[in-house]
């Protein structure tokens, strides 16, 4: 047993892609090898921009012997005269055994010829030499390259090959390269090949060279570093996870280093300049105390320099103009107020059969009208916010920077004396941005983002643009959710049936013709995950949303009600009572939707059940009406009893015409009344069945 070390290094290669080939390559191979009773122990995964590898503990070197069994023909078929038959000549001959070797089983249909053969174990260097080349070819890379003239492909030209297996080259050829024990150290710190003893040093010679391999190590260490430099100079960083990566990404060797740029730029909006540094130049922004931008940066060389300063001046050499450019636009920006670029949003396509951003924003000015007093929110900042909110989109620094649209128009909308609700409704309805992000704070903003989101929603799928389990180019599902959770976690009581209907009517005010039909069922599906991933049962979601409503909140009121409910006894009752009253209802072709004759109410048990019924329909308004649907239905668990009995002593489906219809409008009138809040049949056992309600035959 000994470690064994797979290293492809390459020409630089992109820094997304270094994670994602490295971790293929070392689970594709480990699957092989534990499959292969070679190794047991995950391996450890390494990526720099200049090489991908994978390091398993404990390989063997070669598999185990196999006793493989080999069933052959019946005996009754295997011998012909006491002699071989050709069928059992051709199973000889494909184990390539002798008939001394046979042997025979006894099984229920008979005995059967079998042979037991020894198969020899593989050699580590065959399986993986037999493994490389499929998995290279099934390994995530964007786009592939082939280099020379050679047909090999991979990311980025390979240039070496290292393939150690303890102190052993295992014979391996891939990518045009013989593998060998040498690796190469920093490219300007060891640019030399290392011969490597055994597969156990990798790690640690290569450090000595100056090149940290481990990438979450390197990630770590750069985080610490540009964490001690920002306290150095009194600011905090600006540290996301994706930035944090793609500089991981990009060097072997951090260190990490701080600059500086003239204050004069911090008059463009922070994010624009924090934007250019981490896209542009992978720079770690600074903020102060206040939380405001300093004009500083961190960036993180490849390299530990002798003279750092050069490095420091070079990085704000390059920043300079790029802030130039930005205060350019921004400054020329400064001339239009938003408003004056209304006008422009005409010649923006939203979408072909759609029209211009400029009829969108039309069409979301009369929706936010309409929706404005559902959500309390005013009414004329809703509309003047529904007109502005698109403005910036045709703004210099927006072309620029796209990810500032809604930023940039909260800043504008700022200078030009708009109040908070207005300036912050151009930045906030774009919220949510991604699933589970911000959602938008004021009533202006909610109704803006809701307005916005069923617009896209009700134009493109309305035109038939569905997504596919694999397409959503549209975004439909982020943007049917983002509603969603406006909608429910601000406790906005919004029918989405009625806020479809306005906005198809904005559309037809357009002469634009959509279809409606899927649209509600599509975030009914949107919602039912929602409800999943806040922990409610499948049943319990599934038993409120049969009731096929279009109101959120009083979905989830509902939802609240059914749960808290469910566990008593009295819901195992009434459920699996709605279930036989379902079954006995799909038998009965009849009307049971008169009323119930008391007359015709002769054992006391019904007679019991309608008492109860009669009060309880009365009792039960009060809260239904207010949605109090908890109150309902422990109100409703009286019911229990009388339920009970009724099952237990009184047969529905009587010969008695007029008995057994009285009886069917009893129970619809029961049915309809426990399944206001639900329907309870859906519910499932151990809730939905209970050993006190016998079945009887029906």
């Amino acid at each position: 047993m000994a470690d064994l070390l797979i290293e492809i290094g390459a020409e630089d290669l992109p820094a997304a892609s270094l994670l994602p080939m490295a971790q293929h390559l070392g689970a594709a191979l480990h699957e092989v090898l534990q499959a292969a009773g070679l190794a047991d122990t995950a391996p450890r995964i390494y990526a720099t921009p200049r090489r991908i590898a994978a390091l398993w503990p404990g390989v063997g070197e070669r598999q185990a012997d196999q006793l493989v069994e080999r069933r052959g023909p019946a005996v009754a078929a295997a011998y012909k005269d006491g002699e071989p038959s050709k069928a059992l000549m051709g199973f000889l001959k494909s184990a390539g055994a002798r008939v001394d070797e046979l042997s025979t089983v006894s099984t229920p249909k008979g005995e059967w010829v079998t042979l037991s053969q020894t198969k020899a174990g593989r050699l580590l260097a065959d399986v993986v030499a037999d493994t490389m080349p499929g998995l290279i070819k099934s390994m995530p890379m964007p786009k592939r390259m082939r280099w020379g003239g050679d047909s090999h492909e991979f990311l980025r030209p390979v240039t070496w090959l290292l393939v150690l297996h303890g102190e052993q080259v295992l014979p391996l050829k891939l990518l045009g390269m013989r593998a060998g024990n040498s690796t190469i150290g920093h490219r300007f710190h060891a640019p030399d090949p290392i011969e490597l003893k055994q597969a156990a040093d990798y790690e640690a010679v290569l450090e000595a060279s100056y090149v940290m391999v481990d990438f979450a190590k390197r990630r770590q260490r750069i985080a610490e570093q540009v964490k001690a430099e920002a306290r150095r100079i009194g600011g905090q960083a600006v540290m996301g996870d994706e930035l944090l990566d793609e500089v991981t990404g990009l060097v072997e060797w951090p260190v990490a280093l701080s600059g500086s740029f003239d204050a004069e730029f911090l008059e463009i909006p922070k994010e624009a300049l924090i934007q250019t540094m981490q896209e542009n130049q992978r720079y770690f922004a600074l903020l102060d105390k206040a939380g405001e931008l300093m004009p500083a940066f961190i960036t993180v060389a490849n390299i530990e320099s002798s003279n750092p300063a050069t490095i420091v001046d070079g990085n704000e050499r390059v920043i300079r103009p790029r802030f130039a450019d930005t205060m350019f636009f921004w400054q020329q920006d400064k001339k239009l107020r938003l408003e004056a670029r209304r006008t422009e949003l005409n010649r923006l396509l939203f979408q072909e059969k759609l029209g211009s951003t400029g009829d969108k924003v039309e069409r979301l000015a009369s929706l936010v009208a309409w929706l404005a007093p559902k959500l309390d929110a005013d009414i004329t900042d809703s509309v003047q916010a529904a007109q502005l909110c698109k403005c910036d989109l045709v703004s210099e620094i927006v072309k620029e920077l796209p990810k500032m649209q809604g930023i940039a128009g909260r800043y504008y909308a700022q200078r030009d004396g708009y109040n908070e609700s207005i300036s912050h409704a151009m930045e906030e309805h774009y919220y949510p941005k991604q699933a589970g992000g911000t959602l938008p704070q004021g009533r202006v903003s909610q109704t803006l983002s809701i307005a916005d989101k069923m617009d896209t929603l009700t134009g493109i799928y309305g035109q038939g643009l569905v997504p596919s389990s694999t397409r959503d180019p549209f975004g439909l599902r982020r943007i049917a959710l983002g509603v969603l959770r406006i909608i429910i976690e601000g406790s906005h009581d919004v029918d989405l049936a009625e806020l479809l209907e306005e906005s198809v009517q904005t559309y037809k005010a357009q002469q634009v013709e959509l279809s409606q039909q899927g649209i509600i069922d599509y975030v009914t599906e949107r919602l039912r995950g929602y409800l999943l991933e806040q922990g409610y049962a499948v049943d319990a979601i599934d038993a409120v949303l049969a009731k096929s409503l279009t109101r959120p909140v009083d979905i989830m009121a509902r939802l609240e009600a059914i749960n808290e409910f469910r566990t008593s006894d009295a819901a195992q009752s009434l459920a699996a009572a709605s279930k036989r009253i379902g079954n006995l209802l799909k038998k009965f072709t009849g009307d049971v939707s008169g009323t119930i004759n008391a007359e015709l109410l002769n054992d006391p048990a019904e007679q019991a059940l309608a008492a109860q019924l009669a009060t309880l329909q009365g009792e039960v308004e009060q809260p239904l009406a207010k949605r109090n649907y908890a109150e309902a239905m422990t109100l409703m668990a009286r019911l229990k009893e009388p339920v009970d009995a009724f099952f237990e002593s009184v047969m529905v489906m009587t010969d008695d015409t007029a008995l057994r219809d009285n009886r069917l409008a009893m129970l619809k009138q029961l049915d309809d009344l426990c399944c206001y809040t639900a329907e309870l049949s859906r519910l499932t056992p151990p809730v939905a069945e209970s050993p006190d309600v016998k079945q009887q035959p029906s």
